[in-house]
């Protein structure tokens, strides 16, 4: 699993080199403009609670590894609470009827949103190797470190405009994003590379990295664009 975690690490370092970390860090821009994108995140942020629940988690667990991606989506599947939070606190929780509701966000602007969601449930489903849910709980662990540590230096000038903290978007939830499965191991990271595949594994493996790490470049990328289109107070209207 060593050479697949390496692989991960080389994808996490461009994955940081995207022009949507690059507009995250463009202090010239008002901080609010920069997290205008938050509320087209919601097909991705509220559907991650049933990826951890229905097709990550197995009870009773069969093995040790089972056990800790059992704990890691007891973690990882609350996370929509903050997210929820934080659109009441940003300022996005004000009226809009259910059937625009509907439209935005099942609209063409957060199509490679739903599909990175889409995609993850589909590999999930269907792959019965649980070393290879694993490899995609670490790439998907890895991007968050990633996006999630830029989002929260934003959160931090936010947080002087609004005198608010931002559960899911601030510190906090950074914290809890180490860039590895979340269990009750000392050293998780040592566990997991010591790990070993087959050649038939780690080829699957190194595919799965790629899908993963492409699916969130092309989904923040979405996000981008969104920013440059929407003002902050008005990311509703098309």
């Amino acid at each position: 699993m060593k050479q697949v975690t390496a692989f991960i690490e080389k994808k996490k370092q461009e994955f940081a080199k995207t022009p949507f970390m690059k507009f995250l860090q463009d202090k010239s821009i008002d901080p609010r403009q920069r997290l205008t994108w938050a509320p087209a995140f919601a097909p991705f942020a509220m559907s991650f609670k049933d990826l951890n629940r229905n097709l990550l988690r197995q009870e009773p667990a069969t093995s040790k590894l089972q056990e800790m991606i059992n704990q890691h989506t007891y973690e990882d599947g609350r996370h929509w609470v903050w997210f929820l939070q934080d659109m009441k606190v940003m300022g996005y929780d004000h009226s809009i009827n259910f059937t625009d509701t509907l439209k935005f966000l099942w609209g063409e602007e957060t199509i490679k949103v739903r599909q990175m969601a889409y995609d993850l449930f589909a590999i999930c489903t269907f792959e019965e190797d649980i070393l290879m849910k694993l490899v995609v709980i670490e790439s998907i662990e890895a991007t968050g470190n990633v996006a999630l540590y830029e989002i929260a230096q934003v959160a931090k000038e936010l947080q002087q405009i609004t005198k608010q903290h931002h559960p899911y978007f601030g510190e906090s939830h950074f914290a809890k994003e180490t860039g590895h499965i979340q269990a009750d191991m000392d050293d998780v990271e040592y566990f997991v590379e010591s790990i070993q595949l087959t050649e038939a594994q780690r080829k699957k493996a190194f595919m799965l990295v790629e899908k993963v790490f492409a699916d969130f470049t092309e989904a923040m990328s979405e996000m981008l664009v969104f920013a440059q289109k929407h003002p902050y107070d008005q990311p509703f209207k098309s």
